[in-house]
């Protein structure tokens, strides 16, 4: 498969298209072709780049992604490992809207909680987190 044809398939108007190239791997996205992954309209295509292992995320795709208006989105930059969140992403994690993000904030193992996050997670009234 060439650079050209990967361009090409990554940058068709049709969502779906665009949905089953970001999942491929067997090719190097270039640092444009992630970009434009992570900030595309459509929500399904921002999940699967925020799934992607094979690039280093930048502190602004980090910070985007955790604040991302779709809760799986948020979700799938919970559980990535390849950075070290800062305390106020991980606060805002753990009080996130959507049971899901909090169960992956909770499950986190790269930091310490604080007497106050623990007890807010005993309490949850979602018994996932």
């Amino acid at each position: 498969m060439t650079p050209d044809q990967i361009e090409r398939g990554l940058a068709v108007p049709e969502w779906l298209v665009r949905y089953t190239w970001s999942w491929r791997t067997d090719y190097a996205p270039t640092p444009d072709q992630v970009e434009r992954g992570l900030t595309d309209a459509e929500w399904g295509i921002r999940y699967a780049w925020s799934r992607r292992t094979d690039y280093a995320p930048t502190p602004a795709q980090i910070e985007r992604g955790l604040t991302d208006a779709e809760w799986r989105v948020r979700d799938a930059w919970a559980q990535r490992t390849d950075y070290i969140p800062t305390p106020a992403q991980i606060e805002r994690g753990l009080t996130d809207a959507e049971r899901w993000v909090r169960y992956a904030w909770s499950r986190r193992a790269d930091y310490d909680l604080t007497p106050d996050q623990v007890e807010r997670g005993l309490t949850d009234a979602e018994w996932l987190v």
